[in-house]
């Protein structure tokens, strides 16, 4: 507990040069609060352990698996239960190879590789100065400031 007592005095200190510095005005109930952030620690914890976004996050799935406003829950119900199953599907099922669909000629080939070989062109300033000006001069957007 001593970091925290030493949180809070220099959590005073700097609002107090601050109040030095900046006018009244500048201050609001918004930075008043860091003075009790200290305190919140002591009372509450950590803020993960009382976080409540991922609820959050997590009712309005929730909520976008209603179809039926009269019953709610047994829409919620269904849809938790049919994502379930189509997850234990596609986990169980995730090394089986399918009946009828062609396998993808682009599967296992190297993301970036060219196509015919490659070769490597190391390109000097005065090159890609030229370059550069070329694609101004050829940019629409540009066009009204070279005329």
């Amino acid at each position: 507990m001593p970091t925290l007592d030493k949180l809070q005095n220099d959590v005073v200190v700097t609002l107090c040069l601050l109040e030095k510095y900046f006018p009244p005005s500048f201050f609001d109930i918004m930075l008043h609060l860091t003075m009790h952030l200290v305190k919140e620690v002591r009372l509450c914890g950590p803020v993960y352990l009382r976080w409540m976004y991922p609820f959050e996050r997590f009712m309005e799935v929730l909520k976008g698996y209603v179809r039926n406003r009269s019953r709610p829950e047994g829409c919620i119900v269904k849809c938790y239960i049919v994502e379930e199953a189509i997850e234990f599907c596609i986990e169980y099922l995730s090394n089986v190879d399918a009946i009828g669909i062609p396998i993808s000629v682009n599967i296992n080939q190297n993301v970036g590789a060219p196509i015919l070989g490659g070769q490597v062109v190391i390109v000097d300033s005065n090159l890609w100065l030229h370059a550069h000006h070329y694609v101004l001069e050829n940019t629409t957007i540009v066009q009204p400031y070279i005329e």
